[in-house]
């Protein structure tokens, strides 16, 4: 396996692992899985705008795990030179892929180049749902500080108070 930084023709396998891999670890999964499309945008097609915002506002902060020669993972960084800290905020591994020890592999590159930019911290969210994160990233070292909840509705059954 190799990890490498992110080129634009890896777009479209970050979108398709995102699909194959991410579903139940992610709100846009969560509430389609409830109220089904929103006005026919799935829950892929929403979570592809998250990744390719990443992507763009700092592309050299994505690295891609890669075996022979096919994108099997990613993860998408930002770091932030005002506060010192460095951001997770996608982090996926195809599948067919997973429990081979590539998620630790990419949360170590992330790591790495959080030090390289001289950040002194690091953040990763995640849902409550999602075991395999829940169990990895206090191993990385993250402490849990908070957890968030995610209140969604249909307009026909809000109630004014």
């Amino acid at each position: 396996m190799t990890i490498r930084a992110y080129e634009e023709r890896d777009r479209q396998r970050l979108h398709d692992i995102t699909a194959n891999s991410f579903r139940d670890s992610s709100v846009h999964g969560k509430i389609e899985a409830i109220h089904g499309e929103l006005r026919g945008s799935t829950w892929s097609d929403r979570k592809a705008k998250d990744i390719n915002a990443d992507i763009d506002a700092e592309p050299e902060g994505v690295l891609v795990a890669e075996i022979d020669g096919v994108v099997v993972g990613y993860i998408t960084t930002t770091s932030d030179q005002e506060t010192g800290v460095g951001r997770i905020p996608n982090l996926a591994v195809d599948s067919d892929y997973q429990g081979q020890g590539i998620g630790k592999a990419l949360i170590n590159a992330a790591i790495d180049r959080f030090t390289e930019t001289g950040m002194d911290y690091a953040k990763i969210e995640t849902l409550a749902t999602n075991d395999v994160g829940g169990g990895l990233y206090p191993k990385a070292g993250f402490q849990e500080i908070v957890r968030q909840i995610h209140y969604f509705m249909k307009m026909e059954d809000a109630k004014r108070l």
